[in-house]
Formats: C-alpha cells, structure tokens, sequence
C-alpha cells in the first residue's frame, strides 16, 4: 500500500480511538456524543480517500470515492448539531431542527440512490485519480459550506457572549475545528472542483492533529 494511503488509515483509526476514549467518559453527555460521531465520519472519510487512491480505476475505487461524500456531509451536520450542544447545549427549536436536517436528509437520499448523482467516473492517473463530475457536484458543495458556516456563526456567537473558562473553549474549539474544516474544504472540495486532485490525501491529514490537539484541551487535561 502507498504510503500516503496507510496513513490515512492510520489517521482514521487515531480519530476512532480518540473518539472512543472521549465517548466512555461520559456516555450520556451531547457534547461527547456529537464529538466522538464527528470523529468517527472524519474517520471514515479518511478511509474512503484512502481505498479509493490506492485501488484507482477499478469499480470499487470508484464506490469508495463517491462514499467520501456521504460521510462528509454527516460531518457537516454533526458539526452543526455540536456547535448548538458545545460548551453548553442551547434549545433547538422546530425551524433550527428543519433547516438543520432537511437538506441532510434530502441530499443523504439522493446520495445513496443515485451514485452518479456527483460522481460520474473515474480516470486513472499518475497520481492517482480524477473524477468526472456531475451537476450535484455543485449542490453538495452549497450544503456542506451552508453547514460549515452555520456551525461557526454559531460557535463565534456563544464565543462573542462567554466569559472566563467557556470563552478559551470556544476559542479554542473555532480555531481547531476551523482549521480543519477550511484545510478540508480547499484540498478535497476546491482544488478537486478545480481539477486538482494531487493533494486530496492532505485534508485528513490536518484533521489529526488538529482533533487531537483540541480533544486534549477540552476533554482530558485537568
């Protein structure tokens, strides 16, 4: 296996260990429980970069890469679902749970029923792959960004009103996680749409140390 691919397995099972070891420290609390899913889908989206590289061209390369996006838009509305629940959960009213599942929902139908529906083929190249993009291609980057910036509007707000210890978690929640998810978006949403796919391998990368970083201040240092 490439390097770059065992890595990214690599990266995937720290995300799940982490998320596991946060989870049992308090299996009933929301802000764990959306912290170790969002862990988990970056995980799996780690995988799926990483099958889909190393078995370019080949049918199930092709399955791996179109599931990288059904996992990262669970990634995208865990976010959203944290950033209402972290450091402290707020009420989520009907409207709030409508706009932050409907398009989840429709989009995740769409995904699993229509394959071609952002992917239409694979081509095999020196440094891996490209993909022939369809029109959803579009649709799914305008959900996943609605949900990114939604999720830090919300962060920043709670952050513009606490105090003390609350604030240097948000801060440091929004710089982590902010980081992560703009790395994220430019190497495997813009470049990739920009007919760049050399350094989609890099998103996940980031992730890791980013996650576990925060994971540390936030949940396990005293």
């Amino acid at each position: 296996m490439e390097i770059k691919n065992l890595i990214l397995i690599v990266v995937a099972i720290i995300n799940v260990i982490l998320g596991v070891s946060i989870y049992v420290r308090n299996k009933k609390s929301p802000i764990n429980i959306s912290f170790v899913l969002l862990m988990l889908f970056t995980g799996l989206w780690s995988i799926g970069l990483a099958f889909s590289r190393e078995y370019a061209g080949s049918t199930a390369a092709l399955g791996w890469s179109r599931s990288t996006y059904l996992t990262s838009l669970f990634i995208g509305v865990i976010l959203l679902y944290f950033s209402f629940v972290f450091p402290y959960q707020e009420r989520i009213s009907r409207l709030k749970n409508i706009f932050i599942w409907f398009p989840f929902v429709i989009l995740s139908l769409i995904l699993i029923f229509d394959t071609n529906f952002i992917i239409k083929e694979m081509t095999v190249m020196p440094w891996g792959y490209d993909n022939v993009y369809s029109g959803g291609y579009l649709i799914f980057s305008i959900v996943f960004i609605y949900y990114f910036v939604l999720a830090f509007i919300n962060m920043i707000r709670k952050y513009l009103k606490a105090h003390g210890t609350l604030k240097i978690q948000l801060r440091s929640m929004i710089i982590g996680l902010g980081l992560a998810g703009i790395f994220g978006i430019i190497f495997d949403l813009i470049l990739p749409y920009m007919g760049n796919w050399k350094f989609n391998w890099l998103g996940p990368y980031f992730t890791i140390f980013v996650l576990f970083s925060v994971s540390y201040l936030l949940f396990f240092r005293k």
